[in-house]
C-alpha cells in the first residue's frame, strides 16, 4: 500500500498526501530501493563465497561459520531497513492520513478474516 502512495495519483488525493509529502516518499524509497539492491547484491556475493568455502577439498569450518554468520547479519540489517522505512514513511503521514490509510487497506477499518482464508464452521 506504501508503493501506491507514491504511484497511484488517486490514493495521494483520497489520503491527501501534500506536494512535500509525496517529494519526501519518494526520496525515501528511492533511499531504501537502493540499499535494498546493495543488500541483495552483498547476500549474493557470500553466498557465492559460501559455495566456494564448501566445495574446497579440505573445508574449514571456522571460515564457513564466519561466512554464516556474515549472510545472517547482512539479513538482519536488511530487516531492520525495511522497518525503518516503513517507520520513517509513517512518520511523514500525519495520524488522520494513517487512519484513512488503514481503512483503504482494511475497508472499514476494523481487522477481519484475512482475504483467501475460509472463517471455518458458521
Amino acid at each position: 500500500m506504501l508503493g501506491r502512495i507514491i504511484h497511484d495519483p488517486a490514493v495521494r488525493q483520497r489520503l491527501g498526501i501534500t506536494a512535500e509529502q509525496t517529494t519526501k516518499i519518494e526520496q525515501e524509497t528511492s533511499a531504501f530501493r537502493k540499499t535494498q539492491i546493495r543488500s541483495r547484491a552483498d547476500v549474493e556475493i557470500k553466498r557465492i563465497e559460501l559455495r566456494d568455502l564448501l566445495s574446497a577439498e579440505q573445508p574449514d569450518r571456522a571460515a564457513i561459520d564466519k561466512k554464516l554468520e556474515e549472510i545472517n547479519a547482512v539479513r538482519l540489517a536488511r530487516q531492520k531497513t525495511a522497518v525503518g522505512f516503513y517507520l520513517t514513511i509513517r512518520n511523514v503521514l500525519t495520524p488522520e492520513q494513517r487512519q484513512k490509510l488503514q481503512e483503504m487497506r482494511w475497508g472499514s477499518g476494523t481487522p477481519g478474516p484475512r482475504r483467501g482464508r475460509s472463517r471455518g464452521p458458521e
